[in-house]
């Protein structure tokens, strides 16, 4: 049976979903967990990231949103909103992307050449 919201009579995942696309847009810098959150078991994975879809209800009940650098979904519950990350931080999390996917066609920094140096 799906929860729902009494006062709008629509499924609450639904309703998770709509306010966190109204509050927060595709691009969104986010702390995700996939497996469980850290304060339910200690040795979690924890992804510094940013989200690459808005968020939809998966199977009429789960909240989900979609982020880079994981190839699932991931719960609404499971992913923190971030303080927006500096330039720097953004050249080293792409750099880890990169470096960690063994199929990725794109360096993760344009590094000189001989010629160049």
């Amino acid at each position: 049976m799906t929860r729902r919201s009494a006062a709008l009579d629509v499924p609450l995942p639904q309703v998770q979903v709509d306010a966190w696309n109204l509050a927060h847009p595709v691009g969104t810098p986010v702390i995700a967990y996939p497996g469980a959150r850290p304060e339910d078991w200690p040795n979690v994975t924890r992804i510094v990231t940013a989200t690459r879809s808005k968020a939809t209800v998966l199977s009429g009940h789960t909240a989900v949103v979609w982020v880079h650098g994981h190839s699932a979904c991931i719960a609404l519950t499971h992913v923190d909103v971030r303080a927006e990350a500096t330039p720097g931080e953004l050249a080293e999390y792409r750099h880890l992307l990169y470096d960690a996917d063994e199929d990725a066609t794109v360096p993760a920094f344009p590094y000189p050449t001989p010629q160049e140096v």
